[in-house]
This record gives C-alpha cells, sequence and structure tokens, in this order.
C-alpha cells in the first residue's frame, strides 16, 4: 500500500479496514512494515510486503503467528527470489554442474556522493525510517549468500557464524557501508556479503561471484536485479546466458505478483521460493550485525507492541 493512497483516505487503519479487496500490498518505509502489515492482517487481508518485512528478528514471528490464527497468506515481497535467472542458477548449483559450493562474493552498491544528494533529509539516511544500507541494500546480497550456503536445506536449518563491520554516516548514525561474514562450519562453506551506499561496483557490474570445486557462476547486473549469468569449468565458459530485465513492463515485480496469486489459488498461507523461516533467519542476521556494531532504530519502531 503507498503512502499516498493512506493520506488521501485519512489512515492506513481506516483505509485497510474498508477496502474491499482480499489482498494489500505493503510499501510504506521500513519503519512502518510491522505496524501496516498487522492492522492489514487484523482486516483479514493476504499480505505481500515490500523488503525489508520487518525490521528485527522479533516482528516476524508476531506477524506470522498473525497470518496462521488467521489462516491468511504473507509474504516478505523479495523481487529477486522470484525471478527466473535466479531460478535458473538455482537449478544448476542443485545439479551440480560445477562442483560444490565452496564460496560466495556479493555486492550491492550505489556508488553515491552521500552528502551532497541525501544530506540529513534523505529517506535513504534517515533512522526515523529505519534507513542505512544494511535494510535497504544488504538484503540483496544476503540473499544470494544463503541461497548457496544452503543449496540444498532450509536456510534455518543450517548453524551460522555472523560477523559483521559497519561505516556510519557522519551525523546521522545509520549505516553508510556493511560487511558481514557468514560461515557455515557444518558445509564448510563462506560467504561474503557488502553494501554501501557510498562505494561504487566496478564497472563490470558483476555483483555476484558463487565459486564451486570444479569452477564459477558469476551473475552480472546489480545483485538486486541480474539479467545475465556467466558458468566457467576449467577456464572454459559452457554457458553464457541473458535474460532480459522488464523495466517498462511490470518492472520485474510481476514474478512475485504471479507467486501470489498461485498461492492463493492453492490455499497456501506461505509461498515455498520465500518462506517464513527464510525472513526470520535474514533478520536474525542483521539483528547480530546491528548488536556487534552498537546499532538501534527508534524504540517505537524496534516495538512489537
Amino acid at each position: 500500500m503507498h503512502p499516498s493512497a493512506a493520506r488521501a483516505y485519512g489512515s492506513y487503519e481506516a483505509l485497510v479496514t474498508d477496502l474491499e479487496v482480499e489482498t494489500v500490498y505493503v510499501a510504506s518505509p521500513h519503519s512502518h512494515h510491522f505496524t501496516h502489515t498487522r492492522l492489514a492482517l487484523m482486516a483479514n487481508k493476504h499480505v505481500p510486503v515490500k523488503k525489508a518485512f520487518p525490521v528485527n528478528a522479533a516482528q516476524p514471528q508476531v506477524l506470522v503467528n498473525l497470518a496462521r490464527e488467521r489462516w491468511l497468506f504473507l509474504l516478505e515481497a523479495l523481487w529477486t527470489r522470484f525471478f527466473p535467472l535466479t531460478r535458473h542458477v538455482q537449478h544448476l548449483v542443485r545439479e551440480s554442474a560445477i562442483g560444490t559450493v565452496q564460496w560466495i562474493v556479493a555486492d550491492r552498491n550505489l556508488g553515491r556522493n552521500v552528502e551532497d544528494l541525501y544530506g540529513t533529509e534523505h529517506r535513504l539516511v534517515n533512522p526515523a525510517l529505519a534507513r542505512g544500507a544494511l535494510l535497504d541494500l544488504a538484503v540483496y546480497p544476503l540473499t544470494w549468500v544463503f541461497l548457496f550456503l544452503s543449496p540444498d536445506r532450509p536456510w534455518a536449518s543450517v548453524a551460522l557464524r555472523v560477523s559483521g563491520s559497519v561505516i556510519k554516516y557522519e551525523g546521522m548514525g545509520v549505516d553508510e557501508t556493511v560487511l558481514v561474514v557468514l560461515t557455515s562450519p557444518e558445509t564448510k562453506m563462506e560467504g561474503v556479503a557488502t553494501d554501501s551506499l557510498r562505494v561504487t561496483t566496478d564497472s563490470r557490474d558483476l555483483d555476484v561471484r558463487i565459486f564451486e570445486t570444479k569452477g564459477k557462476i558469476e551473475v552480472l547486473g546489480p545483485a538486486a536485479r541480474p539479467d545475465r549469468i556467466k558458468v566457467t569449468v576449467c577456464g572454459s565458459t559452457i554457458e553464457a546466458s541473458t535474460v532480459p530485465f522488464p523495466i517498462l513492463v511490470g518492472h520485474g515485480l510481476f514474478w512475485e505478483a504471479d507467486e501470489c496469486a498461485h498461492c492463493l489459488r492453492a490455499k497456501k498461507r506461505e509461498s515455498t521460493i520465500m518462506p517464513w523461516a527464510d525472513t526470520s533467519l535474514m533478520m536474525n542476521v542483521f539483528d547480530q550485525v546491528r548488536e556487534q556494531n552498537e546499532m538501534r532504530y527508534p524504540e517505537e519502531i524496534e516495538s512489537v507492541v
């Protein structure tokens, strides 16, 4: 639900309650996802929620419990998970096309002059909106890391060690650059995710690299919406595929919309492509990174009441 709709109506609560629809898409700022999603669920609406789903690991459980109680569909609408290209890369890894995954490196950087472009007023650096690089950008490289640290098992079944470092935007206290290292002692795999408002990605737009025992998969284009892959085995390219990104038609959001429709038609409460446990684990990692770097959002944003 876009904030302008609520402004025109008077309040989110009034708007959601009176909407003669089954499904409400929550697309307000991160700081309001928990409150607005809960309002929609309380009004018996199915809810896809724009990433990042909530702002901490405690909030998803409240919403999931509410969805269970009312038999409602709930989804973190993280568009990257639903792309055909993403599903194809998952297939390649599951088929062991180039061996066993050893290491994943993924980036999502904007390369902006933060002071000149954002100052202290822009939404991306506003702590009252739970903004900063972590919730805005890190979800994308971490998605690629999670997908291939545990390619054959649910994320939540793999124990992880989390190490995060943060560079803060001076004067605002939000994170402008974040580095997260995830290690799985059980699978012997490691993933590195970086994201930054300030750092510039290299000119090749090579934002995701999956290194395996026989070769590597390079995912080209921004980590949020890549459009090409290159698969290399023993120095030779065995596949170079392009999946044009539909900028003018649905902007790529229709794949997540299709998944919502499929789940609703099948009377499913959660998506198997983006299950609730994956959202919870991602938020748990974010919480650990914030705790390691003494970062908190305002209390009213962190609340589950």
